[in-house]
């Protein structure tokens, strides 16, 4: 799937989605969670849903549009200027799509990864506290992300 000039896509909806985003914000954030049936995508969606409180330009995507090419959530994902991306598990799901749409993520991170310890348990419960804790750490790296780029 590609990019598409504005005037090339037909979804007004993602016309006008992409156009009034940009216009208010400038560059904005891409940030995909995953929502996976364990606790880790339940977290993995938490961060991402924290993220958008903390960065106006940032907005939740939805990358499951990319396949079977759903062209509204699929074009606004792809205007988007950094991509930031919250998997669950090693799984990697959500990196690997994006990856195969041939999109560049900017950010990826990957929750049961050992630097993060944290567990994958059945349901939805787990520390919104250490969750929290792993938000800021995104968000530092957000941050630096966007300042190397204003340089």
């Amino acid at each position: 799937m590609k990019k598409k000039e504005l005037s090339e896509i037909k979804t007004e909806a993602a016309k006008k989605t992409i156009t009034m985003q940009h216009e208010k914000f400038g560059k904005t954030i891409g940030v995909n969670g995953c929502a996976g049936s364990s606790n880790l995508g339940q977290k993995s969606f938490f961060i991402s849903r924290e993220l958008t409180k903390r960065f106006p330009n940032a907005f939740m995507r939805c990358p499951l549009g990319l396949y079977p090419e759903v062209e509204g959530p699929s074009q606004v994902l792809m205007y988007d200027d950094y991509q930031i991306v919250i998997d669950g598990c090693k799984g990697a799901c959500l990196r690997k799509s994006l990856e195969k749409a041939g999109i560049k993520i900017d950010l990826a991170y990957e929750l049961d990864h050992e630097d993060y310890m944290t567990e994958k348990k059945a349901g939805p419960h787990f520390d919104e506290k250490k969750m929290l804790e792993l938000t800021d750490i995104i968000e530092r790296d957000i941050k630096k992300l966007i300042e190397k780029e204003n340089k």
